[in-house]
């Protein structure tokens, strides 16, 4: 199944329902149990549109035990009814939240539009990878510091004025 990039990650499904142009986006691609950036693009036609509501909830279609938990208590774990708002996402035409995932395997994610005083509801199917290892999730922050003090010690042995050896006379 091929997949497309945009400016909120990669597109999950695109359908017209009721007159309404919707793009679903998610961060990271592939899925992966953890948190889940998804942004939703609603168009009529070809332009955005701006003033509506937008529902999203997930669940997976198992129940069986997290594969991934929130790493604090301030993070929500809660799977519906989250809302998407416009100024969570760089592109402001996007309607974006983050999503917790919990589990691996199949899952469904539902989007609900309410404008102009209708709803339009939206589900795909979605297949959620396991979560990375914590090493390969943080190592840019692991490696950073690291890096950071090389290049300090580096600047601080080049910036150095060189001594010069006293010239001896000779015997």
């Amino acid at each position: 199944h091929a997949c497309c990039y945009g400016d909120g990650g990669a597109v999950i499904t695109r359908q017209t329902i009721d007159g309404l142009l919707l793009t679903v986006f998610a961060s990271p691609a592939p899925l992966r149990a953890g948190p889940v950036d998804v942004s939703v693009l609603v168009q009529k036609g070809e332009k955005p549109v701006l003033d509506a509501a937008v529902d999203i909830s997930w669940q997976a279609k198992s129940a069986s035990s997290a594969d991934w938990l929130p790493p604090c208590c301030t993070m929500e774990s809660r799977t519906e009814k989250i809302p998407a708002l416009r100024g969570h996402s760089n592109n402001r035409f996007f309607y974006s939240a983050i999503v917790p995932m919990t589990t691996t395997g199949s899952s469904v994610l539902r989007i609900k539009v309410f404008e102009a005083g209708r709803e339009v509801r939206l589900s795909c199917d979605l297949n959620v990878r396991r979560p990375l290892p914590p090493l390969l999730a943080f190592w840019p922050w692991l490696a950073f510091p690291p890096v950071a003090i090389a290049g300090f010690v580096l600047h601080q042995r080049l910036s150095r004025p060189r001594q010069r050896s006293p010239l001896r006379a000779p015997e």
